[in-house]
Order: C-alpha cells, then sequence, then structure tokens
C-alpha cells in the first residue's frame, strides 16, 4: 500500500522522468524542514536547473503547474530559489487512514525477500532474579521479533538461559549442606540467591569449602543423580518464575535452550578450531587471535581443560546455522558484551 508520501514522489518521478530524463530517480520528495511552510517539499528543479543551466524559480512554477498533487492536496506553492512545497489537507489524511484501517497488513509491505532469522533475547540466569538488563532485552527482543514477522520474515525466538557454570558447584555445596531442603514456590528464587550467596561466602574464605563446591560441580558435570536432580530442581524452580514474568508481558518464545544443551559439543567445536588452524594453543589455552584487536584473544578452551562462555556461544551459533538455517541471528543483550558478540 502506497504512501501520502509515495503518491506524491510517484507523480514528481513521472514529471522528472519525462522532462529530464538524464537525472536519477530520486528520491526527490522530503518532509518540510519547517511545517508552516507544508508537509513535503522537492529539490527537484534546483538538481535538474544545476545540470541544465535552466533558472530553478522558473523550473520550480513549471513543476506547480504541470505536476499536479493527489487529490485532496492543498495547491503546491514555489518558495526560496526553487523548491515546491506540499500541503496535505485533512480529506486526504482521513481517506489514507480509512484505506490503511481497512488494510488488514495496515498497509505494511512484506518484504520481497524473506528470510529465516534467530532472535536470541532474554537470557536470564537460572537461580538468579532477572534484573533490569534481562528486562530490557526482553522487551527490545519482543518487539523486534513482533516487527520482523509481521513484515513477512521467519522469526525464531530463542531465550537462551544459563542454566551451567562453576557457580553451581556453590550452590550445590550450600544447598546440599542445608539438607536439601524443599524450595517455596513463591519464593524459590530469593531462595537459590541465599543458598549460592552463603555457597560463594564458604568457598571464597575456605579452601576446603572452595575444594568442596569444586566437587559438587565436578559431580555434576559427570552426571551424578542426585546432583543432576537438584539442579534440574533449580532449573524448573527459576523457569516457573521466569514465565510468570513472561506471561505479564506477553512474551512467548519458539525455543528455550539451556547451555546445557550444548555442553557435550564443546569439545568438538575446539577440535575443529584447532584442524582448521582458526585457533591456536598459547601458553596451554585454546585461543582465536583477533587480527583487529590482538590484545582480546578470544579463549575457547582454558589451559586446565575448562571451558567457557564463547565456547557455548559457538555451539550455540553452530547449530543455529546448522539445524535452524538461520540467515541472520540477532542477539538482544547488554551493550558492555558488544566486543564479546
Amino acid at each position: 500500500m502506497s504512501s501520502l508520501r509515495s503518491e506524491l514522489e510517484a507523480r514528481i518521478q513521472v514529471w522528472a522522468k519525462t522532462h529530464f530524463p538524464q537525472l536519477g530517480p530520486g528520491p526527490w520528495v522530503r518532509p518540510c524542514a519547517d511545517p508552516r511552510h507544508g508537509h513535503f517539499q522537492t529539490h527537484l528543479p534546483m538538481v535538474a536547473a544545476k545540470q541544465t543551466g535552466a533558472n530553478p524559480r522558473e523550473l520550480a512554477t513549471r513543476l506547480a503547474q504541470e505536476c499536479p498533487p493527489p487529490p485532496d492536496w492543498s495547491t503546491p506553492e514555489v518558495a526560496g530559489s526553487g523548491f515546491v512545497n506540499f500541503r496535505v489537507n485533512p480529506e486526504a489524511v482521513g481517506k489514507a487512514v480509512e484505506k490503511l484501517r481497512q488494510d488488514p497488513k495496515l498497509g505494511i509491505p512484506h518484504t520481497p525477500q524473506p528470510e529465516t532469522i534467530v532472535v536470541d533475547f532474554s537470557s536470564p540466569n537460572i537461580a538468579k532474579a532477572m534484573h533490569v538488563g534481562h528486562i530490557r532485552s526482553t522487551l527490545l527482543g519482543d518487539s523486534l521479533s513482533r516487527l520482523l514477522s509481521r513484515i513477512g520474515h521467519k522469526v525464531i525466538r530463542i531465550n537462551h538461559l544459563g542454566d551451567w557454570g562453576t557457580q553451581f558447584g556453590k550452590l550445590l555445596l550450600a544447598y546440599r549442606s542445608a539438607g536439601r531442603p524443599p524450595l517455596d514456590p513463591d519464593r524459590s528464587i530469593q531462595q537459590l540467591e541465599e543458598f549460592y550467596k552463603k555457597g560463594h561466602e564458604e568457598a571464597e574464605s575456605d579452601p576446603i569449602k572452595m575444594d568442596a563446591a569444586r566437587a559438587e560441580l565436578a559431580a555434576l558435570q559427570s552426571g551424578e543423580a542426585e546432583r543432576l536432580k537438584d539442579w534440574q530442581h533449580f532449573c524448573q524452580r527459576s523457569g516457573e518464575h521466569f514465565h510468570q514474568i513472561y506471561r505479564r508481558l506477553g512474551v512467548t518464545f519458539d525455543l528455550e535452550k539451556g547451555e546445557s544443551s550444548y555442553h557435550d559439543e564443546l569439545p568438538g567445536i575446539v577440535e575443529e578450531l584447532l584442524h582448521l588452524k582458526i585457533a591456536t594453543i598459547s601458553q596451554g589455552a585454546a585461543v582465536v587471535q583477533n587480527p583487529v584487536i590482538s590484545e582480546e584473544p578470544f579463549l575457547i578452551r582454558k589451559s586446565d581443560g575448562a571451558f567457557l562462555y564463547g565456547t557455548t556461544d559457538l555451539a550455540a551459533l553452530r547449530s543455529r546455522l546448522r539445524d535452524l538455517h538461520a540467515d541472520r541471528i540477532i542477539y538482544v543483550t547488554d551493550g558492555r558484551q558488544q566486543l564479546h558478540f
């Protein structure tokens, strides 16, 4: 569906092509800088005069007389040294609004080249309350997804959950030391945060407790049944809390995948990058050197064999390209992660 501006643009382009075929296709219409002079303005006479040596104001007068605006517009006015100003009457605006109202698509054209677009947003951490950054990402990501869907793209909304990492060793340490108490559905996140805080403080102040936290993490990562059950309980309670917020916001996802779902792929990711000579070994660690920012190598495996957040993101990226056939991926995240992505 054409807009008021595009209708005027089409008429002026026809006039320009008829009288000045050597000129390009424009665009020739722009909003008036000062609304007191009109709604739209064309500078075509100025451009044509510069190429032909004609008087720009005379060309502006010709255009105003020979190129009438769409129906229900005011008579064009010549201004300055060669501008033509156009004003839209209320009748034309009313008809345009009614035309939009009757269009199921509200006049929004579909893209001629639809893509499969993954939008990665929200991404809260298990056992932690959402903060304002998560809410901002959630709202922006949802808005982008709606807009892209509206114009015809296939949008896959992904919630990439932070459900894996060293923090779970400290959380399990405190939780299990407390006797694995049941979590209250109404305040499970607060309880989990309290357990983590306690486990973190104990581990940081006591080397024996730190070793115990590492042992808890190792047991979880090896799939020990009881630790795995506790971790799944943390994920379930956290998910219930997150979805209460999403329901209030009217936000939905097509796919929710935690970092843990890529855990088994990480060794292969590193080996493949080393084989392709994209990554190299430096001081025992696997890194990808950045040719632009040489002082910021991208670490994908630590010297002790541990994998990092970035390694998981590479596995997620490969999955989205290989399995979801994404043409484009949009990460809606904190600006401080710009270098990372």
